[in-house]
Parts: structure tokens; C-alpha cells; sequence
């Protein structure tokens, strides 16, 4: 008895035109206080129902159609790349870094995180620039970090000044006997790009643990072919071992 008296006078109230403006100020906050509330997918349970709430006031409120409309449409439009922007800002960054690359370099990269006696990567401009040398292999006092990346790539002349930017490649971007739907926009196969292999823990062939990055600088034919065969890197046992043997 006493919720059907509650609703009447809810009804009454949003049927009085001299209400009207407060109504829709009313579905108005409750719109975009929900609405930000659901930009979290997990809340949409709870905030949904007062979203749809606020739009139904608003509809009732003394207020042009022009304007419903667009208080109904705008917040549906917007809340998928609300959302992205939502986990993008609400997410944790990994410290921006620029890798430097001789312009020569040809193979597999690959960075060993979290060992003391290895060097200490610079950050100059907030940025860690990394110096890859001839063998590819760098062992790092960095920490190990895993979160949303901000990579640049760039090939060097001999004195480390950058002279063309590298483009990122995928192994997705080229069609193969295998590919079920192929790319039509597939790159050259002979490009030069930088190829994301892995991150992780590894271990050496003396069962001695290591955290690493690794990546290649190389065309889609020659990386093929490269690492058909996965041939352990036993550069990197080596200069572990010699690391370690500092301590």
C-alpha cells in the first residue's frame, strides 16, 4: 500500500508542469553520475538501472525533444570510447623507453632484467633509451615492468644519432599457408621492422632463472627462417655466466 502511494505521488510530481525543469535537472545528474559509474563494465549491473532511471525522468521533464534526444543519444555514443579512456587513465603505465638501434643490426634483441651486475639504463627527457649493442644482448639493473608500454624504435649511425624511425610489425600482418583470413594490406615481406618475440622468465642451461624482453630487427622472410629452427642463444648463458661471476 504504501509503495503504490509512492509511486502516485512520484507520478504526480512528474506530470506538473511547474516541476518540470527540476525533473530534468533531476535525470539529468542521475544520467551522468550513472554514466560515469558504468564506464567500469563491472558497475553496469548496479548503475544501469539508475541510467535508465535519469532517461526516463528526463523524458518526463518539461524540456524540448531536441534535447532528449540528444541527452538519450550522447551518452550511448560516447560510453564505448568512455570506457577505453576510462582503462587507458585508470591503468599503470610502464616508463616510456626508446631503443637505439645500429642501423646495421640484423637479429634478435633481447634484455635481462633485475640482475645487479648489470648496467643501469639512462632516462633522459622521462624517457629510458636503451643502446642496443652489436650482439643484441643487454643485462639490465632495471626493474622488470609490465603494464601498458610506450615503445619508440629507431635506427642510429655510429654515434648513436637517430637517423629513421623503425616501424612495428606483426607476425598477424602476413599471410602464410596457414593464415584463415588473409591480409590484403599485407606488408612487403622483405621490410625491415621490429617484431615483439616474447617477454617472461627464461632460464639458462644451467637452470639458473632470468626475467627478459626480447624482440628482432628484421624482415618477415629472414625472421622465418631465422627461428624455424629454435635454436637455444647460448650468447646469453655466456654473458650471464661472465655477469655473475662479478658479484
Amino acid at each position: 500500500m504504501l509503495k503504490s502511494s509512492y509511486i502516485y505521488e512520484l507520478t504526480v510530481i512528474l506530470l506538473d508542469d511547474t516541476n518540470k525543469m527540476k525533473v530534468y535537472k533531476t535525470g539529468l545528474i542521475l544520467t551522468t553520475l550513472s554514466w560515469f559509474a558504468c564506464l567500469n563494465p563491472y558497475w553496469i549491473i548496479f548503475a544501469g538501472p539508475v541510467f535508465l532511471m535519469g532517461l526516463l525522468i528526463i523524458w518526463f521533464s518539461k524540456t524540448t525533444t531536441k534535447r532528449k534526444l540528444l541527452t538519450t543519444l550522447l551518452p550511448l555514443l560516447l560510453w564505448y570510447p568512455g570506457m577505453l579512456a576510462f582503462f587507458f587513465l585508470g591503468s599503470k603505465h610502464m616508463t616510456p623507453e626508446t631503443f637505439l638501434v645500429p642501423k646495421d643490426f640484423r637479429g634478435q634483441i633481447t634484455l635481462i632484467y633485475n640482475e645487479p651486475c648489470g648496467q643501469t639504463v639512462p632516462k633522459v627527457d622521462g624517457r629510458l633509451i636503451y643502446k642496443i649493442p652489436d650482439n643484441g644482448v643487454m643485462i639490465l639493473t632495471n626493474e622488470f615492468e609490465t603494464s601498458i608500454i610506450d615503445h619508440e624504435y629507431y635506427f642510429v649511425d655510429d654515434n648513436w644519432n637517430k637517423i629513421e624511425k623503425i616501424p612495428e610489425l606483426i607476425q598477424q600482418d602476413f599471410n602464410e599457408d596457414y593464415t584463415l583470413e588473409k591480409n590484403k594490406n599485407e606488408p612487403p615481406r622483405n621490410k625491415v621492422g621490429l617484431f615483439l618475440l616474447g617477454t617472461g622468465s627464461g632460464s639458462t642451461l644451467k637452470n639458473e632463472n632470468y626475467k627478459f624482453h626480447m624482440m628482432a630487427v628484421n624482415s618477415w622472410d629472414s625472421l622465418r627462417v631465422q627461428y624455424n629452427g629454435g635454436v637455444p642463444d647460448k650468447l646469453i648463458d655466456s654473458l650471464l655466466f661472465q655477469c655473475r661471476q662479478k658479484k
